[in-house]
């Protein structure tokens, strides 16, 4: 358990981290004089793309005890051990905190399936407020030089 603990803890500080500097590096573009054409749509498909890696993340730690047989994924599974579809859709079902349960861990990687529901939780909110804050930024500033022409 200590081991899946560990596993939990250093991916979600590699999701904070990954998500801090995507952030930051958007921010730059948020702040841009002029930005580009889309910026919110830029913006957008970059943070999925972000969620997409972290997601990525989580199922390879999934698969991989599955294959050292520390843990495994039960129920309706399309392949064998370490199987990554199954493990991409369960992370991807446990990222949103969707939980579908047609899927479920079994053995210590209930840990880290619980870390990723709650590590999910935050990012999405992180990019939630973010946007939002972004888009705050980017219509007033567009509205106010609608205004001076």
């Amino acid at each position: 358990m200590l081991i899946a603990l560990l596993v939990a803890a250093a991916l979600t500080a590699a999701c904070c981290y990954v998500h801090l500097v995507v952030l930051r590096l958007l921010k730059r573009v948020v702040d841009a004089p002029r930005p580009m054409g889309h910026p919110l749509l830029f913006i957008i498909l970059v943070l999925f793309a972000t969620h997409v890696f972290e997601v990525v993340l989580f199922a390879f730690a999934l698969s991989a005890p599955d294959w050292a047989d520390y843990g495994r994924l039960e129920g309706a599974i399309v392949g064998g051990p370490g199987w990554f579809e199954d493990h991409f859709y369960f992370s991807i079902a446990s990222y949103t905190t969707l939980g579908i349960g047609d899927i479920v861990p079994a053995g210590p990687i209930r840990i880290v399936a619980g870390m990723e529901a709650l590590t999910g939780l935050v990012m999405v909110a992180w990019s939630a407020s973010f946007t939002y804050l972004a888009m705050e930024r980017l219509w007033t500033r567009t509205n106010s030089d609608a205004h001076k022409l």
